[in-house]
């Protein structure tokens, strides 16, 4: 029988989907879960983080709890959501100081706050390995909501910000706070669903490839991106770009334009970069110098052997 270190996240989540959604009525696998409200939709999505796996090592709590806050506002973003509120469960092992468990709600209640998400409650527990599980719930009109399935081939693929904010950091391992600070797309998640103009979306906490693999397999369609054009954060050298393609925590927007709407779009909203465009093919390709080859979906993937964030 296989463990879950022989299969992965992905195959894992696909396992459970097949069980719990078997026909598709659920509509599950978009960065939120859905429930019909009127005329809105009601979004909710969690996240969970632990010690061994997010929290690097002399990370200050605050910079924690901000972390385990954005991450999941990030996927609320994702749908063109509005923030409602958020609730958090601790796994806490029992010699954390007091003031240490203060500042770590200092940097959750900071977060909220930013993007107006208030604390509605949550749950704390024993555990041996710190545990920090966050549920976000925002809503988004139904004429509005972003999904990661809707792209078709002529699209213009986009994405805000820049590529390799963890790779830099992996490189440097300077200064967590630069890792952790994550600066979720709220406020440009809403600009994109209210413009009419975006037809798919997600966010991109796993790196790009895996994103645009995710995001061809929902719409059977495919992609061909532009590497020349990739944003980068500053201080990459020519290998590091390559891998920030593939690195994951970046929690950028990731998403496809209508043709005929992509110029208004463009020129009436900044920090936007045009990347590629959407085929007919289901397949994803990069091409650098005239030359177009596959694009592997090398991102982080839980329960694997490497992981890159």
């Amino acid at each position: 029988m296989p463990e879950l270190l022989d299969i992965g996240e992905r195959a894992i989540i696909s396992r459970l989907m097949g069980r719990l959604d078997p026909d598709g009525i659920r509509m599950l696998g978009d960065d939120c879960a859905i429930l019909e409200m009127g005329d809105y939709y009601l979004l909710l999505t969690t996240d969970m983080i632990t010690r061994a796996t997010h929290m690097p090592e002399g990370a200050k709590p605050q910079d924690i709890g901000w972390y385990a806050a954005a991450i999941n506002l990030s996927d609320i973003a994702a749908m063109g959501g509005e923030p409602l509120g958020m609730l958090f469960a601790l796994g806490l092992p029992i010699d954390t100081a007091s003031e240490w468990l203060d500042a770590l709600y200092s940097g959750i209640q900071e977060c909220c706050d930013q993007y107006n998400a208030p604390i509605l409650g949550g749950d704390t527990k024993e555990n041996s390995n710190l545990t920090i599980s966050g549920v976000a719930v925002g809503r988004v009109p139904k004429g509005h909501i972003l999904r990661r399935s809707g792209a078709k081939p002529g699209d213009i693929l986009a994405m805000t910000g820049s590529l390799g904010r963890g790779l830099l950091w992996e490189r440097n391992k300077s200064d967590a706070e630069k890792l952790l600070r994550v600066e979720p797309r709220v406020e440009q998640g809403i600009t994109l669903a209210r413009s009419g103009a975006v037809s798919s979306c997600i966010d991109i906490s796993d790196g790009l490839s895996t994103c645009l693999h995710l995001m061809s397999k929902a719409s059977q369609i495919g992609f061909e991106v532009e590497e020349s054009v990739l944003p980068m954060v500053p201080g990459l050298d020519a290998e590091e770009k390559e891998l920030a393609i593939h690195w994951g925590g970046d929690f950028e927007l990731l998403f496809t334009v209508r043709p005929e709407m992509a110029d208004k779009l463009f020129s009436s909203m900044p920090g936007i970069t045009r990347i590629g465009r959407v085929t007919s093919d289901i397949s994803v390709t990069i091409e650098n110098n005239g030359t177009s080859q596959p694009l592997e979906d090398l991102g982080y993937e839980h329960f694997g052997e490497e992981g890159k964030a």
